[in-house]
């Protein structure tokens, strides 16, 4: 009689466990399904030469160039049966924090482009930096080509991007298709920074 009175209380204790165990199994599993939710963000529309503000700075857009070679140091370093683009990017920060812009694409309507050098933009508070954003592009696909640019950080709830027209149009892309060929763009892999007047 004890014996059986035994296995019963063992019998409950391994239940007990089990739905301990998967009470545990479901919240972890929730916790990883919010986790990896995509965060939200809003767009900050703008076109070149004119600052867009986002996260505490301002950021712009200037020179646009096209090519299908990339020259550094005098020396050529990719060639494409496509199209380079060039983007000139400012940041200024006039805040207390400093600014990491550290994704940036090209997009149409239909494509979205990565950056072929994998460079970000950042300032430190009270100053400007100047980079170039490089990309490699389908030349059929320019139409309203935008830069959009943002800081991600590992947990980040809210935030916004810049999506910023580099004034290819419908009726100007193929003009940029033509003058990008052949054509060899000259960069450099770090900008510059200054202090804001």
């Amino acid at each position: 009689m004890s014996s059986r009175g035994e296995r019963r209380v063992k019998i409950s204790r391994d239940k007990l466990v089990g739905l301990v165990v998967a009470l545990a199994c479901l919240a972890f599993s929730a916790i990883g399904l919010r986790v990896n939710d995509p965060p939200e963000f809003t767009y900050v529309d703008g076109v070149r030469d004119q600052p867009v503000s986002i996260e505490q700075s301002e950021v712009t857009v200037g020179e646009v160039g096209v090519g299908t070679r990339l020259i550094r140091n005098g020396e050529m370093q990719a060639e494409t049966e496509g199209m380079f683009v060039i983007v000139e990017v400012t940041l200024a920060v006039p805040g207390n924090r400093r600014v990491n812009l550290n994704h940036a694409q090209l997009i149409t309507k239909r494509r979205a482009y990565d950056g072929w050098s994998g460079a970000t933009v950042r300032a430190e508070p009270g100053f400007q930096s100047e980079e170039q954003l490089i990309f490699e592009v389908d030349p059929a696909q320019i139409d309203d080509l935008s830069l959009e640019i943002w800081a991600m950080g590992v947990v980040y709830g809210f935030y916004q991007r810049a999506r910023i027209h580099l004034g290819i149009t419908p009726e100007n892309a193929d003009r940029w298709r033509r003058n990008a060929v052949g054509r060899a763009l000259t960069y450099e892999l770090s900008g510059s920074m200054t202090a804001l007047p």
